[in-house]
């Protein structure tokens, strides 16, 4: 799957992007056109929020963690930190992604864990993992580039909670995408109006299982489209074996402390 589920599809609020809109008629039918106009959404730039987390198991238990990010751009891409906050046996562990434009380039991400006193960097064959026991990869934390992709227009005319929308198929057009986000194929229900996926669907090649995501509480702040709700799950079969629901509790663009020198390792070390 590509939008940052960095949105990639998935986390398309948490992961901004700032490149100017492209303009596509709501009667468009080329699906490659639509997807390369919902990545290039203009999304903020100097972002903070602070992010609720809910993760609960098959056995109905339920975590509870608060994140906080921020995402700046620069000349080859952009670049995101987030800090858990809460609650005490994850505060200070921390992400670091690096995004780049050029999909021909790897991103970079590192976790820190203040057990290991370290941060690692993930390795490609790595990123199709969950990211801390959420329904999210790490993967899902960056943004794809629309190229990878081979994309399918399902129905032109479809519709979510009543609102016009593409039903899109996208695949991995190569190994190493395949490989990095884990996914077989992802069909997005892609607003006409929004030029954003408002829910996903996905299927997982590691045990054969199905992700939805569903973005919801959608609003507009600066004259951008926030996605201030997200709720995941991943189903094999008819059981569902984790939801996680993304409560976007703060979000303010354009801010002057969001500066470029602290988005390297040493200030993800550092932690709150």
């Amino acid at each position: 799957m590509s939008t940052r589920i960095r949105a990639h599809w998935l986390l398309g609020s948490l992961c901004l992007l700032t490149a100017p809109a492209l303009a596509v008629a709501p009667g468009e039918t080329d699906a490659a056109k639509i997807m390369a106009a919902v990545q290039a959404r203009p999304e903020g730039n100097r972002t903070k929020s602070r992010v609720l987390m809910m993760v609960k198991d098959s056995a109905g238990r339920e975590r509870k963690r608060v994140v906080q990010s921020r995402a700046i751009d620069f000349p080859e891409g952009r670049k995101q930190m987030m800090l858990f906050e809460s609650p005490a046996d994850v505060r200070n562990t921390g992400l670091l992604s690096v995004d780049y434009d050029d999909g021909k380039k790897d991103d970079d991400q590192w976790l820190y864990l203040p057990s290991l006193r370290k941060s690692t960097r993930i390795a490609a064959g790595d990123k199709s993992g969950s990211f801390m026991g959420t329904d999210l990869t790490f993967a899902d934390m960056t943004t794809q580039d629309p190229r990878d992709y081979a994309y399918k227009m399902l129905d032109a005319n479809a519709s979510e909670g009543g609102e016009a929308c593409w039903l899109i198929e996208a695949r991995p057009n190569n190994d190493k995408t395949a490989t990095e986000t884990g996914y077989v194929k992802t069909e997005l229900c892609v607003s006409k109006d929004k030029l954003m996926p408002l829910r996903i669907k996905a299927w997982v090649k590691e045990g054969k299982k199905l992700k939805f995501i569903k973005f919801d509480d959608i609003q507009k702040l600066n004259g951008i489209w926030v996605v201030k709700k997200i709720l995941a799950q991943t189903k094999r079969g008819d059981e569902v074996e984790s939801k996680t629901i993304i409560a976007i509790q703060e979000v303010a663009f354009d801010q002057p402390d969001v500066k470029m020198e602290d988005f390297n390792q040493r200030r993800l070390e550092q932690g709150l």
